[in-house]
């Protein structure tokens, strides 16, 4: 068996629920052994063959299970009770033309393994079982009587009461911790969404603090500006200065970084700097090296060139007049 580790809550309930079902496929597996054994003892050939084969069929499951990682387990555990149903029919049948009503101590344990492996639909399963019980009162004369002594009957029905009773403990033990691993895995989720509320204010403080200090001291005007002198001047790093950029809905430090040089560069030829200065020397104020990188920037940004941007101001400016 593959030894997958967790990797969050749903798989931890995942791995939980095959540790329990490989468990209690090996119990029941053990018990079909017994009642196998003591059918043969005692001569009963068509009891002795079904639990052979229930036997077998419980080992089988029991090796695929184990071996398997991906057998999903909500599909097989509906397809082991409906078996379970149908395979104590023949039983069931069997002991109560004898007269013995024991044998039905075994179907409440397919309603409460539902209850405890929590299958949707329960009421179903309560009505098939049911359905199933009261059958049995009317077709049971369909199935061969067999010679079962007072001491075999005996014998069976102590076994049947110490199974069904170790089994119903099993359940009790399984529901009792399923419920203290909802209680750690409620925890679990209240404390992540703890953590992630306090993480998300301090990504939207750190944010803040980045804007701020951008607006503050333009120190984007240095075209070798990059994200680890950001973080030295803010004392934090660049792994939180990247996370509160991503918190907003900028995207990442150089679209930030495009973004306020094309602000500011907007901001010059909205002041006229182009009758004082050519357009090199602006978009080297604003922090670019070169023309290109610029006019795709800038482009990209207020989705016209700079030279189209500028006739569009001129053009405001005349109309204005």
């Amino acid at each position: 068996m593959k030894s997958n580790q967790p990797k969050n809550d749903s798989d931890f309930e995942v791995v939980f629920l095959r540790k329990v079902l490989i468990f209690f496929l090996a119990i029941v597996s053990i018990i079909c052994i017994c009642f196998s054994i003591l059918y043969t003892l005692y001569h009963i050939d068509s009891l002795k063959s079904l639990m052979y084969i229930y036997a077998g069929m419980h080992i089988i499951w029991l090796i695929v299970f184990y071996t398997d990682d991906d057998m999903p387990t909500d599909p097989l555990i509906k397809m082991y009770l409906s078996y379970i149903l149908l395979a104590l029919y023949p039983m069931a049948c069997i002991f109560w033309n004898s007269g013995d009503p024991v044998v039905f101590f075994w179907f409440p344990l397919v309603i409460i393994g539902a209850i405890v492996f929590r299958l949707r639909n329960i009421e179903l399963w309560i009505f098939l079982t049911l359905f199933v019980v009261i059958s049995i009162f009317f077709f049971s004369p369909m199935f061969p009587q067999e010679n079962l002594t007072p001491l075999l009957i005996e014998r069976v029905n102590i076994l049947t009461v110490i199974s069904t009773l170790t089994l119903a403990g099993f359940f009790a033990i399984v529901y009792v911790r399923k419920i203290h691993i909802d209680e750690l895995l409620h925890d679990e989720t209240l404390r992540t969404a703890t953590e992630n509320a306090e993480n998300l204010e301090r990504d939207k403080a750190l944010y803040n603090a980045i804007i701020t200090y951008l607006d503050e001291n333009k120190p984007f005007k240095d075209p070798n500006f990059n994200a680890q002198e950001l973080a030295k001047a803010l004392h934090t790093n660049v792994n939180y200065i990247s996370k509160a950029i991503s918190t907003s809905n900028i995207g990442n430090f150089n679209i930030l970084l495009n973004n306020f040089r094309i602000e500011y560069a907007k901001s010059m030829l909205n002041d006229g700097a182009l009758k004082k200065y050519t357009i090199d020397f602006i978009y080297a104020e604003a922090g670019y090296k070169h023309r290109s990188t610029f006019n795709t920037a800038f482009k990209s940004i207020t989705g016209m060139t700079p030279s189209d941007y500028v006739s569009q101001q001129n053009t405001k400016d005349n109309s204005s007049l």
